[in-house]
């Protein structure tokens, strides 16, 4: 008996944040769209972040200006939208003297942070009292401190966002398909045919939202595209208790950072993250013991004498792999920029999803929608 293929308008390869957002986006565009999953829904990059919705601070001292306020105008629509999963939180900078940055240098970008939020943010940043400082953060070192910030951000369940907008886009009329092998997928001009072991779905658009996994998809198929990625791994570690009271965004001295991410609902803190390039297929990446180490070295530089950390404090660790486009020149540029990469063959349209953020999928799906004339 011939099996006949499903139709839909759109194929999305890949349910993480951006392609459950872009499916939520184009199924209320009245669009008929299909979600393929090898997985689990936010199984991948999604699910693996430091949980944060944000603008991105350190994206201003390599001049990010448009992604930075793209970003923070997302987040204020994310804390609208999801209230009691997107949450704004109190951040709190400290400077030392061993900081790479100077104070001044510090608070500038925060005010440059509050003007691109513009009317959209009523939380603006401010240093604060050393006294203050220290009455809430007694693990911290206040030897050498020069100064304290604080600014606002947005704190989130990564994998309950998805996962909400999966659902979002599901209430639309979207088909998830999760834990899918596909077996081949084909061109035909009119339409792109994609064989899987639970059958034929065919339609003239297919959106490849596979993260980090997008190189590896795109040779696997011998899909045309002008971009690629590198593949930037970082770790997270999770100690119990509540290190701080509050998030903290930390310097290392090469001028790098990291986060402390306390968690009361958990009673748990995250630290992270790392970054590390990685030239290993995705499924085969990572860590290892010096990942670990790095961030206790660095977390300990700051720490009492009473709260110096140690492996056996380690109760959990996890690796995400960010897909950076492969134009920048240095890893250590963590800038989250997205490229769309339509091609265009026939009747079909085929397009790639490189590079993005958490906080920006609202962006990057409506102009997903518009770029498909969707």
């Amino acid at each position: 008996m011939e099996v006949r293929p499903e139709n839909y308008d759109i194929i999305i390869l890949g349910a993480g944040i951006n392609g459950c957002g872009i499916a939520a986006e184009l199924s209320r565009r009245n669009q008929r769209v299909l979600i393929l999953e090898r997985s689990a829904i936010g199984s991948g990059t999604s699910s693996k972040s430091s949980r944060l919705i944000h603008g991105g601070l350190r994206y201003l001292e390599t001049a990010k200006f448009g992604l930075v306020r793209e970003a923070l105008h997302d987040r204020q629509e994310l804390l609208k939208l999801y209230p009691g999963l997107v949450q704004i939180k109190p951040f709190y900078l400290p400077v030392y003297k061993s900081s790479p940055r100077p104070a001044w240098m510090i608070g500038l970008g925060l005010k440059l942070y509050d003007l691109l939020s513009g009317k959209y943010s009523e939380f603006k940043s401010q240093r604060i009292h050393r006294d203050e400082f220290s009455s809430f953060a007694a693990s911290l070192l206040q030897d050498g401190l020069k100064a304290t910030f604080r600014y606002f951000d947005g704190k989130t369940d990564d994998l309950e966002l998805t996962r909400t907008v999966a659902g979002e886009a599901h209430k639309s009329g979207c088909v998830i398909h999760e834990h899918i092998k596909i077996t081949a997928i084909t061109n035909q001009t009119t339409a792109y045919q994609v064989a899987t072991n639970r059958g034929i779905f065919t339609s003239p658009a297919l959106i490849n939202a596979t993260g980090p996994w997008i190189d590896e998809v795109n040779q696997r198929y011998g899909f045309p595209t002008n971009y690629h990625i590198r593949k930037i791994s970082g770790i997270h570690i999770v100690i119990d208790g509540l290190l701080t009271p509050d998030l903290m965004f930390m310097q290392t001295g090469n001028k790098r950072i990291f986060f402390i991410i306390p968690e009361p609902e958990y009673k748990r803190t995250i630290i992270g993250t790392t970054e590390r390039e990685e030239t290993a297929l995705c499924d085969e990446v990572t860590y290892d013991d010096a990942d670990i180490e790095y961030l206790l070295e660095n977390i300990n530089k700051y720490l009492t004498t009473d709260h110096q950390l140690t492996v056996n404090d380690v109760k959990d660790v996890w690796i995400g792999i960010r897909p950076l486009i492969a134009h920048k020149d240095n890893p250590t540029d963590l800038s989250r920029e997205y490229a769309l990469d339509l091609q265009r063959n026939g009747n079909t349209q085929l397009l790639h999803v490189f590079g993005g953020k958490l906080t920006t999928f609202l962006s990057l799906a409506r102009k997903v929608a518009d770029l498909l004339k969707m």
